[in-house]
């Protein structure tokens, strides 16, 4: 066994305190028992394990069974398995504490296979060995093994325990055989709570809810375990109004029934009635935090998500890796890239599983926080990639207009072995898309089928539609669509109406405005979209016609917002606000900016404002859009070193973009502006889209 020990500095006294050399046995044994109690270094565990050998104490099965024991809850079962494969005669203390170890550690198949090697070696179990390789069986839902197993309790006389027997229901239930459970727990005489408890939380797991709360109502005891059971599967099954009714009548309550009850809020998408109920929680720990983050996210109240982060930062709770992963979406949608930058370091401190889900999602946030690099650099040192992750870095390469290199990742698809999906080629057409390559895209659709065998879905034609509207073919385009296997959506008609945006093509337009008024008839974009078209092209008067039809069917048009991200603080524009701190100091730097651009020979591009008023009227429009206020403020409170970083909820103007253009030259300051179709790089005059958006 000495071969498993590596020489290694100690990190805790071999001996315990205020012990001289004649200390007893008795003394060793328990402070050797006593350390092994808490989880241990991999180093400690190998420093223990020299001192067991060298005191002798390898003969000693309470110490060397809690040797064992310590493995398991130190994460450490392979250095377990490596001392427990050196034990000549494995007593059955040993093998149920590396039964018991592989169980907790979720290595349950293992765990089978230490029970097996007891069965081969006539190893007798008992009452501590069932319940454990129930539960195994119970995971692993190996019903065949567990009747196996039920017919050598019965054998062996331990039926008679009622920890074997509430063993026995949890196996039955998670097998789905909720009536085998019940004939064992009726035949029970003296039932525990605990064993009334997991039947009926059997009966909740195989989807038996009203018998499981018919024996709620016949439990002669109730524990606050029996109650948070119930509240919970009223809250899984969306039956809110009944889950608070018991969590208002609970006699008691813990942490679990406060959670139980905010999940349940969450889950329907109540995030004031679970922040309301987080807020009165005498005491919380992290799942009461990642709920309430995770509710606040799938809700896209980014914001809220990313504040009630900081708040757990200065609690005396600890974030894990559910909630960094909640988080990590919350900072790709709002830019926030100095918190996503943070939350990726605290992965790395704190070693989180850097898995193919956790990696994509830092991808897809560095990406939409407008870090390409940061991006590939979590792409490039992935040690797992699968094909969608490989589909994650397609399509951040291809919203920044890096074609080529998305190209790069889809030729290391193929020589990876790495089989491309649907979702492949609608990154690799938006890549075409957005530099105008319509051969390659072309190539790219017709490869879908005819080499990889996928039929094209109503998204890769909108791909198309977009490819070869932006490049001018508008008649192809139109074509395409009337030629399409399945009926278009208003994604495919919305590509075709940008396109007759970007040419100025009226006819078309309003014909493809029709169809789109009768799939979306309340969709402002679309009446906004004609309109520009109409401003566009001087026709004011069909334009202000427009806008009065949009007021009489009740349509709104969507505010613009810009975010910029500023000492980990998101703050966020709309056109024309004042709602800023630094509202006054703002205003006045984009005049001064305003006046300073235009000696320069800036223009401001009038046809850009929306509405048939006065120069001056449309002029003022224009210089108060929203991603003008935010550039002004990232001026005001960014070093110049620094590239300004601005998320945009429509798309960028005309204006807005030359003005943008005009500011990375004159002000010496490189900005990365996300828009809700693609990514603007500007530096020293020029913009990395060519224009071509």
């Amino acid at each position: 066994m000495a071969c498993l020990l590596a020489a290694s500095p100690y990190t805790f006294p071999l001996q315990p305190h205020n012990l001289d050399s004649n200390s007893t046995e008795k003394s060793t044994e328990e402070w050797l028992f006593s350390s092994l109690k808490s989880p241990k270094t991999p180093t400690q565990l190998k420093t223990l394990h020299a001192h067991i050998i060298k005191t002798n104490f390898t003969q000693n099965d309470l110490v060397f069974g809690q040797l064992l024991l310590c493995c398991s809850i130190s994460n450490s079962m392979h250095y377990a398995s490596r001392i427990f494969a050196k034990i000549h005669h494995p007593k059955l203390f040993f093998y149920n504490a590396m039964v018991k170890g592989y169980s907790e550690t979720g290595a349950h198949q293992e765990a089978i296979q230490i029970y097996s090697l007891m069965r081969s070696r006539s190893v007798f179990c008992d009452s501590f060995t069932f319940p454990v390789v129930l539960r195994s069986i119970s995971s692993l839902g190996m019903i065949g093994v567990g009747e196996e197993l039920h017919g050598l309790v019965m054998k062996t006389g331990f039926d008679a325990r009622v920890i074997v027997q509430t063993a026995l229901i949890d196996m039955y239930c998670a097998c789905g055989l909720p009536n085998s459970a019940r004939l064992i727990f009726d035949r029970i005489p003296d039932r525990d709570v605990i064993c009334w408890n997991t039947m009926i939380a059997g009966y909740i797991k195989c989807g038996k809810f009203s018998k499981a709360r018919e024996l709620f109502e016949r439990s002669p005891v109730k524990n606050v375990s029996s109650w948070n059971t119930l509240v919970d599967m009223y809250c899984k099954c969306g039956d809110i109004e009944i889950a608070r009714q018991l969590f208002d009548e609970m006699p008691e309550k813990d942490i679990i029934s406060w959670n139980a009850m905010i999940s349940g809020y969450a889950k329907i998408g109540e995030c004031e009635a679970a922040r309301r109920l987080f807020e009165q929680m005498p005491k919380r720990n992290v799942v009461s935090w990642n709920v309430l983050i995770t509710c606040y996210v799938h809700k896209r109240q980014f914001s809220d998500a990313l504040e009630l982060f900081r708040m757990m930062q200065v609690s005396d709770v600890k974030p894990n890796e559910v909630t960094v992963v909640s988080v990590i979406p919350a900072c790709a949608h709002l830019g926030a890239l100095d918190l996503g930058q943070w939350i990726h370091a605290y992965i790395n401190r704190n070693r989180i599983k850097m898995d193919v889900y956790v990696n994509t999602s830092l991808i897809d946030m560095y990406g939409k926080c407008g870090s390409v690099e940061e991006a590939r650099g979590v792409f490039d040192n992935a040690k797992v990639k699968d094909t969608f992750l490989c589909n994650t870095m397609i399509e951040v390469l291809a919203m920044h207009g890096r074609a080529e290199e998305a190209f790069g990742i889809f030729m290391y698809m193929r020589s990876g072995g790495f089989k491309p999906n649907d979702v492949t080629f609608i990154g690799l057409l938006k890549a075409c898309s957005h530099v105008g390559m319509v051969d390659t895209g072309v190539k790219y659709f017709r490869m879908m089928k005819e080499e990889f065998g996928l039929t094209p879905k109503v998204e890769h034609f909108g791909c198309m539609v977009d490819l070869l509207g932006r490049a001018g073919h508008l008649q192809e385009a139109r074509e395409l669509i009337k030629n399409m296997p399945m009926e278009p959506t208003s994604i495919v008609w919305g590509a075709l109406l940008s396109a007759c945006r970007i040419h100025g093509n009226v006819k078309l337009a309003e014909e493809v405005a029709l169809h789109l008024l009768d799939l979306e008839p309340q969709s402002c974009g679309n009446y906004v979209l004609l309109s520009n078209i109409y401003s566009k092209a001087g026709r004011f008067d069909e334009a202000v016609e427009l806008r009065k039809m949009m007021k009489e069917k009740g349509v709104k048009k969507k505010p613009g917002c810009s975010s910029i991200e500023v000492n980990h603080v998101v703050n966020e524009f709309f056109a024309g606000d004042r709602a800023h701190p630094q509202c006054k100091e703002i205003y006045e730097q984009l005049e001064k900016m305003v006046k300073r651009l235009k000696a320069e020979g800036y223009v401001p591009c009038i046809t850009s404002a929306l509405h048939d008023v006065d120069m001056d009227e449309k002029e003022q429009t224009l210089v108060h859009h929203s991603e003008k206020l935010a550039v002004a403020f990232g001026l005001l409170s960014t070093d110049h070193r620094t590239p300004i970083r601005i998320v945009k909820n429509l798309r960028v103007c005309d204006d807005c973009h030359i003005f943008m253009k005009m500011v990375s030259k004159y002000y010496d300051r490189q900005m990365v502006v996300r828009d809700c179709s693609r990514f603007h790089h500007f530096s020293d005059g020029s913009c990395s889209c060519s224009d071509y958006w």
